[in-house]
């Protein structure tokens, strides 16, 4: 890359990072090409010359909190046995929770309330989202080929309802979601998600201590689908 094309890259990170900034202050909806030219004390169209509008902007900054999420989910099982199965699902599941309350912007931006006249292009969009559930469904679908994961009769009767359509990232390490294993995933994510919103947003009445709660959750799914994490406590 050479000199110009990396300050363009500086520049560019600079107007994400702005926007990142607007967004926490005043909501995603309010994100304004204005606001940041004139934070950076350029005229809009200067700004125009690194992002040709606002929604390429948005795509640009959605783009990027699918992809660190994923990141921080598949970083969070280095430190486990490729068989410890139910310690891998349990890890995800926290760093979901983690990376959501550390980086609230990113990820009320992607999953929050949609942004008045935006439409996402899913061609860039998609792939960078389904990684994230990628990241549950590669160890669900190797406890089960190897007979670990023992979900329910009510899961199986299920299953076929629940078949995952998205196209598998290219580093994924399963090559096939069996409809068993997409149903359990849904049943999952829509836990740790449900349970993450509720905190991000301050609507978890009667809970005073959400991680330990969160903890508590995460550990009976898993044992409703046959995956024995041991007792845990919020700090382990």
């Amino acid at each position: 890359m050479g000199r110009r094309e990396k300050q363009r890259e500086i520049t560019r990170e600079e107007i994400k990072a702005l926007a990142r900034q607007q967004m926490a202050a005043d909501g995603t909806a309010a994100l304004s090409l204005g606001g940041i030219a004139r934070a950076m004390e350029l005229t809009p169209s200067a700004l125009y010359r690194y992002y040709a509008s606002r929604d390429e902007l948005i795509t640009a900054l959605i783009v990027d909190a699918y992809t660190r999420l994923a990141d921080a989910l598949e970083a969070s099982t280095v430190n486990h046995a490729p068989g410890d199965y139910a310690g891998r699902m349990f890890a995800t599941g926290l760093a979901y929770r983690e990376w959501a309350l550390a980086q609230p912007v990113d990820f009320l931006l992607i999953f929050g309330n949609p942004i008045p006249g935006y439409q996402a292009p899913g061609d860039e969009t998609m792939l960078p989202a389904h990684r994230v559930f990628a990241a549950f469904l590669n160890v669900l679908q190797q406890a089960y080929d190897v007979g670990v994961l023992k979900p329910s009769d009510e899961h199986h009767a299920m299953a076929e309802r629940a078949c995952y359509k998205g196209p598998l990232p290219p580093q994924s390490a399963i090559s096939h979601i069996e409809p068993l294993v997409s149903y359990v995933g849904v049943t999952g994510w829509a836990k740790i998600h449900g349970m993450t919103m509720l905190e991000l947003t301050h609507h978890l009445p009667g809970i005073s201590d959400p991680e330990a709660f969160y903890r508590s959750e995460c550990r009976l799914w898993a044992l409703d689908v046959g995956l024995a994490v041991g007792p845990v406590s919020a700090g382990g």
